[in-house]
Formats: C-alpha cells, sequence, structure tokens
C-alpha cells in the first residue's frame, strides 16, 4: 500500500509545471533579446568603421591631389564623388554638386580660400555622405604655398 501511494506521487511530480515554463521562456527570451541587441549593435558599429576609414581615405586622396597639383593664383573650388562599394573612378562634379548616379557614396567638397601670405592659399576639404548630405568629421584644412 505504502509502495503505491510514492509511486503515484511520483508520477504526479513528474511533468513541469506551467510556472516553471513561463521562468524558462523569459530567461529564452531575455537571452535572445541580449544575442540580438549585441548582433546588431556590431553590425552599427561596424558600418560606422568602414564609413569613417572611406571617409579618411578620400581625405587623404584630395590632400595628396591639391599637393600634387601646380600652384595657381585663382584656384576654382570643385567637388568629387566617391564610391565605396565598387570600383568606380571618382567623378568630378560642380561644387557641392549631386553625384551622377546611386554607386558614389562620398562626396569631398574642396574649396579654396587666401592664404595668410599672398604665396600660400588654404584649401578646406569637407567629406559628406551622398545619401543623407551629412558631413563626416570636421572639415580638414591644408595650406599650400607657391615655392
Amino acid at each position: 500500500m505504502l509502495e503505491r501511494f510514492y509511486r503515484d506521487r511520483r508520477r504526479a511530480q513528474a511533468g513541469t509545471t506551467l510556472v516553471e515554463l513561463l521562468v524558462s521562456m523569459t530567461i529564452i527570451a531575455i537571452a535572445l533579446s541580449l544575442i540580438v541587441g549585441t548582433l546588431s549593435t556590431g553590425l552599427l558599429n561596424a558600418t560606422l568603421a568602414k564609413r569613417n576609414t572611406a571617409a579618411e581615405a578620400v581625405a587623404r586622396y584630395e590632400m595628396g591631389e591639391i599637393q600634387a597639383s601646380a600652384f595657381q593664383t585663382t584656384p576654382a573650388a570643385y567637388s568629387e564623388c566617391f564610391a565605396t562599394e565598387n570600383t568606380n573612378a571618382p567623378a568630378v562634379v560642380p561644387y557641392q554638386g549631386s553625384c551622377p548616379d546611386g554607386s558614389f557614396t562620398l562626396r569631398a567638397d574642396v574649396s579654396p580660400t587666401g592664404g595668410p601670405t599672398p604665396t600660400s592659399q588654404t584649401w578646406t576639404i569637407t567629406v559628406v555622405a551622398t545619401g543623407t548630405g551629412d558631413t563626416i568629421g570636421p572639415a580638414i584644412q591644408v595650406i599650400k604655398v607657391n615655392r
């Protein structure tokens, strides 16, 4: 008789209760939301790092162009569009103009002004995201001297 009582009691405790299921589902939901949050943050950080690296490369390219160009007494401002996802060559457009198609993601606006001396010029390079029009980082100023 006592053996039958213990067997029935074990059989009654064999399953999981609704409270246990709710607690385990809550723990799984919290863990999944943390994993998804971590992945989305990582993706956002990777995208920003890629954009900032491309903007730095554009600024370096334009500084090299300014350095390599001959000194002119009345230089003109210009803009160049750059593609980060394909191998399109930079496209020169009017100053602060629109890029030709959707493949260009960055635009460098380059404008000269008078320098601190009559034989120098200050060039300002501003990198802009073409999709949003947002400036990426601060404007860079380069001084070119006629030697």
